[in-house]
């Protein structure tokens, strides 16, 4: 299965890079919306900036992702028009969307620890 929408500039196989988009787009967009709402070209240029441009979100197919998200009612979207520029969905965490982050971020972070115990050096 492919996922077009994000590419990871470092990842050194295929296979692992596509398991890795696939287990952390989700947790990437929730964790960006959890402070305030955002339209989606800014999540995809956040999570190009915040990683130092290892993680790449295709935009233009970015949007199918947020719709599945809103449509399990994570986040939510709006239409808002703001002077001098075009319309854009701006979108924000539901409660559910909470809940959702704070059980992808314990997950993702059992996961973190155990590449580490496995990977730690002392024990190659």
């Amino acid at each position: 299965m492919s996922v077009p929408y994000m590419s990871l500039t470092y990842m050194a196989t295929p296979v692992l890079d596509r398991e890795l988009k696939k287990g952390s787009a989700e947790l990437m967009i929730l964790s960006l919306l959890e402070y305030r709402p955002r339209h989606g070209y800014e999540i995809g240029q956040l999570i190009e900036l915040r990683s130092r441009g290892a993680v790449r979100f295709n935009v233009a197919s970015l949007y199918p992702l947020l719709y599945r998200l809103e449509k399990r009612n994570w986040i939510r979207g709006r239409w808002i028009e703001k002077s001098g520029q075009r319309r854009r969905r701006y979108y924000r965490l539901t409660s559910a969307g909470k809940k959702m982050l704070a059980k992808q971020r314990h997950g993702w972070a059992e996961f973190v620890a155990a590449v580490k115990l496995i990977t730690a050096t002392q024990h190659a």
